[in-house]
């Protein structure tokens, strides 16, 4: 892997640099500390989390925000780690993120050392706070084309991320077998595109989520 070619293809654009620049305006100044926070890429950006989680909120007073960002990658997650999800200090934190970097031709260990850094980075910055990690969801070639991603690669980085949550003594949730068919692929009816959920698959990433919130 060239690291500087890599590294090239996931500066973020004018829309990443807005997305991140907004979050933190309101982790800043509107934002409760203490809050459930779902950080990632355009999946996460994708998540209804507001309907989802309303009766979680409703119960716990826990505010739930999305920290989601279309296109981004375990590197750049990592810079923008502090600003956008842990000056307000999570009580938790759903972390996915991956694909993207198998995306641009990302190594596998590159991104399983970028998500431990990240976890490093959250347990020291927070105390006591609960980190969920899930596994990178698998995709649908038949659908659209993925590029560089193949379902293979997915499954060891899965591999390589459950080993990080072990070490690291964080909550792992893998999601392949319920978001997969028969025959390993993203089950064309939780996902619209291939690669991105639909409101059905965030129906069950979130009943699988729940019940390790704190």
């Amino acid at each position: 892997m060239n690291l500087n070619k890599i590294r090239k293809r996931t500066e973020y654009d004018a829309y990443k640099r807005s997305r991140a620049e907004g979050f933190e305006l309101l982790n800043k100044n509107y934002c409760q500390k203490g809050a459930t926070v779902l950080v990632g890429d355009s999946i996460t950006e994708g998540y209804i989390h507001t309907e989802f989680f309303a009766e979680y909120t409703k119960e716990t007073g826990i505010p739930v925000y999305n920290r989601g960002i279309s296109g981004d990658t375990s590197d750049r997650l990592l810079e923008r780690l502090e600003k956008t999800v842990l000056n307000i200090k999570p009580k938790n934190i759903v972390l996915l993120i991956g694909t993207n970097d198998l995306g641009v031709g990302a190594d596998i260990d590159f991104i399983a050392e970028n998500v431990e850094k990240i976890i490093e980075q959250s347990k020291k910055r927070c105390k006591n706070i609960n980190i969920i990690l899930e596994s990178v969801y698998p995709i649908n070639p038949t659908i659209n084309k993925q590029g560089r991603r193949k379902n293979s690669d997915i499954l060891l980085l899965n591999e390589k991320l459950k080993a990080v949550a072990e070490k690291q003594k964080t909550e792992f949730v893998d999601l392949t077998d319920k978001l997969s068919d028969k025959n390993g692929l993203f089950n064309a009816d939780y996902t619209y595109d291939g690669l991105h959920a639909n409101a059905k698959a965030y129906g069950i990433i979130t009943n699988s989520v729940l019940p390790l919130l704190k």
